[in-house]
């Protein structure tokens, strides 16, 4: 079922929006539904991604256990090598040491 959904466009963003339409050969209507539904796929996967981080961080709150990240380089180096390293094991998280940005 469909519904219609009026929308006010900038006269620059109309004018894109046909002339980006008539290059992918689509007409203005087809090029801007197949965009939100684009759009609204991406917020719907970065809310996910969001749920699964806060899962992971809360699991990770409850049972202090955290990988090294050298450990972890390490051993997906070896598994893309073709080895078959043995897994990293957890240690306890150390709350003393400041949380900081990922490198590498």
């Amino acid at each position: 079922m469909s519904a219609t959904t009026s929308l006010k466009l900038p006269d620059t963003l109309k004018a894109t929006i046909a002339k980006v339409a008539a290059l992918e050969g689509k007409t203005a209507h087809a090029l801007m539904v197949d965009t939100l539904q684009a759009a609204m796929e991406d917020a719907l996967a970065r809310q996910q991604f969001y749920a699964g981080a806060e899962a992971a961080y809360q699991d990770t709150l409850h049972t202090n256990a955290v990988f090294r990240g050298a450990d972890v380089k390490a051993y997906a180096l070896a598994r893309v090598a073709g080895s078959q390293p043995v897994r990293p094991q957890a240690v306890p998280l150390d709350a003393a040491k400041p949380v900081s940005a990922a490198h590498d």
